[in-house]
């Protein structure tokens, strides 16, 4: 397979071939570490393949007993939760700012 760079890819190499080995091998090293904090997130969990995804849409409702043992009955109200919208877009923001400190 051959591949085709952009010319800032090209450019770039031909300045990066021109240091010193020294230079080379911090530049290698510096453009490591920004591939991995970039790629962190992304290389945190494998794709779901079609198998999986399949797998995970199967319903399988749960007898009432293990609902209750499983404590799954209640409204927002007993989780002291007044307003269900609220509550959601809490979580979004505190999940975003967890996602967001990663980074």
């Amino acid at each position: 397979m051959v591949k085709q760079f952009s010319p800032e890819f090209l450019a770039a190499l031909e300045m990066g071939l021109q240091l010193s080995p020294r230079e080379r091998m911090a530049m290698i090293e510096e453009l490591a570490a920004s591939f991995r904090e970039e790629s962190a997130w992304e290389l945190a969990e494998p794709p779901i393949d079609d198998e999986k995804i399949a797998a995970l849409m199967q319903i399988e409702p749960l007898p009432p007993a293990e609902v209750i043992a499983l404590g799954l009955l209640g409204t927002w109200a007993d989780m002291e939760i007044e307003d269900g919208a609220e509550w959601v877009n809490e979580q979004k923001r505190k999940r975003k700012e967890r996602r967001d400190s990663k980074w």
